[in-house]
């Protein structure tokens, strides 16, 4: 069965180009919210108007396709942090002068020769209420407090907003950033920065924490800090700690891919759960026991791993699996692709923009393809040898 066959995969282009439509055309929130509204009023007239006749006519499927146009384009606006009216972009003295901003450090970034590297959130900008999400630059030489997770932290600097590249055909890491909705960069040094006593203790709080403590542990078995920092990034996709010379190293060799957490270590997971949890009896009880262990597994290795595109993909798609093996349901490759990726972009659109994102489906796809169609090549050549028979 070919792919655009499946309604939801029509769907899901819909939606998809809803998105990209919307982020480079540039409609406006109320043109979306017009067209989402009359396709709609369409959508509901033509079912029952099918309803009546008994009749699927190509005017239903058309709405369909427009309503999911429409709503990929009002999702995008509602996920992006520099329409909402209290986004830090709104505040232009910020990007004019040193301003008293107020920070929740967010996750750690990889370090640059010069700074470390932090994404954070902007709560306050002259006790004033703000939001949005930025870079924080801390100058390695005068950074001697490590900053976790939850921590706030308060700042008086000036922001800068993201430049265009200086050369021609030059890669627009400004625009890379724009498309993660980090706008701006902040610049400090660690005697600049005043730490406050309350840390935010929500669950980006404790996977970091946990994380850490797995950290730990490995370090009891007297890795090498080389060791460590690849054992870190083998088991929970952290590569922030790895040296640039032995990034390079495994590019060289042909498995950065390894370093990378995806579908071969979440596929891994399922099968380790799998074996252990088969004690369990297959009884009605214990298949949802089954079910519940294994999604709140898999959902908290993925928050573990940092919630990349690639990890979230894994995760989804072999979500759907373990639902279709302890439902006795036989689980469709494709409609498990086409699904996982609508789930993802109706929460995060702009993973839509990630090249982890894209390269990801992109490669699984052709994988399943270039699997199915060989193994359909092989069922062929087996029947016309035995049509031929011995010779």
């Amino acid at each position: 069965m070919k792919v655009l066959q499946f309604p939801l995969a029509k769907i899901t282009l819909g939606f998809i180009l809803g998105i990209i439509s919307t982020y480079y055309c540039g409609i406006s929130r109320e043109l979306i919210n017009l067209g989402l509204i009359l396709s709609l009023i369409l959508f509901i007239l033509f079912y029952f108007v099918n309803k009546t006749t008994y009749k699927t006519t190509i005017a239903f499927g058309i709405t369909i396709y427009f309503v999911s146009f429409f709503l990929g384009g009002i999702i995008l606006i509602n996920n992006t942090d520099s329409f909402q009216k209290d986004n830090y972009l709104q505040c232009t003295s910020a990007f004019k002068s040193p301003q008293e901003i107020t920070l929740l450090i967010r996750e750690k970034l990889k370090s640059t020769k010069t700074n470390d590297r932090y994404i954070a959130f902007v709560q306050t900008i002259n006790k004033k209420h703000y939001s949005g999400k930025l870079i924080l630059n801390i100058t390695k030489d005068s950074s001697t407090t490590l900053i976790n997770t939850g921590s706030y932290l308060k700042i008086k600097e000036t922001l800068y907003k993201n430049r265009e590249p200086s050369n021609p055909n030059q890669f627009d890491y400004g625009n890379y950033l724009n498309k993660k909705q980090l706008y701006a960069q902040l610049y400090t040094k660690d005697v600049a920065v005043q730490f406050s006593t309350k840390t935010k203790k929500d669950i980006w709080f404790y996977t970091e924490r946990l994380r850490a403590r797995i950290k730990q542990n490995l370090q009891k078995n007297q890795f090498s800090k080389k060791e460590l920092n690849v054992a870190v990034a083998l088991l929970m996709g952290q590569k922030q700690e790895i040296s640039p010379d032995i990034m390079q190293d495994y590019q060289y060799a042909g498995a950065i891919h390894i370093l990378s957490v995806s579908g071969l270590h979440v596929g891994y997971l399922l099968l380790f759960l799998t074996f252990i949890l088969k004690p369990i009896p297959n009884t009605k009880k214990g298949a949802i026991i089954k079910l519940l262990v294994t999604l709140l597994t898999l959902a908290s290795f993925a928050l573990i791993a940092g919630l990349s595109p690639s990890v979230l993909r894994s995760v989804v798609m072999f979500s759907f699996v373990a639902i279709g093996y302890q439902l006795r349901r036989t689980v469709n490759i494709y409609h498990t692709l086409i699904v996982s990726a609508l789930l993802i972009l109706l929460f995060q659109p702009y993973f839509l923009f990630d090249v982890g994102f894209q390269l990801s489906y992109l490669a699984l796809f052709f994988i399943v393809w270039f699997q199915l169609s060989s193994h359909q090549y092989s069922n062929l050549k087996h029947k016309l040898l035995a049509i031929a028979g011995p010779s």
